[in-house]
């Protein structure tokens, strides 16, 4: 396969912080890949949050291949491809993958990196990829990131917010309550579509790891009634996106 270093370092990047620490599932330790006709997905997840993103090829690639390779190989392909527009050549092996760049502006003949991938399987989390959406809201990040952050501050232990999504009004409230310091709500006007309202929770962090990846000002969260999973997109943009789970409390 043939990629542009920086296509790849840069899609890397959106994903590579999504991946479980935990070693009892060795699978999700890693970011998944994908290649299939003119795309390459990747893919992390640590079962609380999912983030893909999807490059489009150049050139098709003759049959599907997939593999998972290890978070501290793809931050060091972060880390050496960043902002290089060179194409780098990917060649595979049963448990091996080895990354080849010509270097033409310096005395050496090319750029080598070698890892091992992880063995096992890749959960099929294409299933757990909402839809159909009974509410979708848009906002403006910068505005939404800054009030999040507000509430944040009172959040209780397990990092939670709680949101309002207020059709009739067109409005969602953001609140953050503890105990022991007290209570902090914020209101923005939103483009809701949907019907009624709902309440729904989630880990102001997670939240927020999900926002600062969305590339543009106006972003989308999709949600249904049924404690299933967020996805936040990029307006406009749809080869990245963020899945997040409700907490449930």
């Amino acid at each position: 396969f043939n990629i542009q270093a920086s296509l790849l370092a840069q899609g890397l990047a959106q994903v590579a912080d999504m991946t479980a620490t935990s070693s009892v599932q060795p699978e999700i330790s890693g970011v998944y890949f994908n290649f299939s006709n003119n795309q390459l997905k990747m893919v992390a997840t640590d079962s609380f949050r999912l983030a893909e993103k999807t490059i489009t090829l150049s050139e098709k690639v003759e049959k599907e291949v997939s593999f998972i390779l290890p978070q501290k190989a793809c931050k060091e392909i972060i880390n050496l491809f960043t902002g290089i527009e060179k194409n780098i050549k990917i060649c595979l092996s049963s448990n091996q993958i080895l990354l080849e760049m010509l270097m033409s502006e310096t005395p050496h003949p090319k750029i080598q990196f070698f890892s091992r991938l992880i063995e096992g399987e890749y959960p099929n989390y294409q299933e757990i990829i909402p839809q159909k959406f009974e509410f979708k809201i848009s906002l403006q990040k910068n505005i939404f990131l800054q009030y999040l952050k507000t509430v944040s501050l009172f959040s209780n232990k397990i990092n939670e917010v709680k949101m309002k999504i207020k059709q009739g009004d067109q409005e969602v409230e953001i609140e953050g309550q503890n105990s022991d310091i007290g209570q902090s709500i914020g209101s923005l006007s939103a483009k809701i579509e949907g019907n009624g309202s709902m309440e729904v929770s989630f880990n102001w962090r997670f939240l927020i790891d999900g926002l600062n990846q969305l590339k543009n000002k106006d972003f989308t969260l999709t949600i249904n009634k049924d404690d299933g999973p967020a996805v936040l997109k990029s307006e406009g943009d749809s080869s990245y996106l963020y899945l997040l789970m409700p907490l449930r409390t």
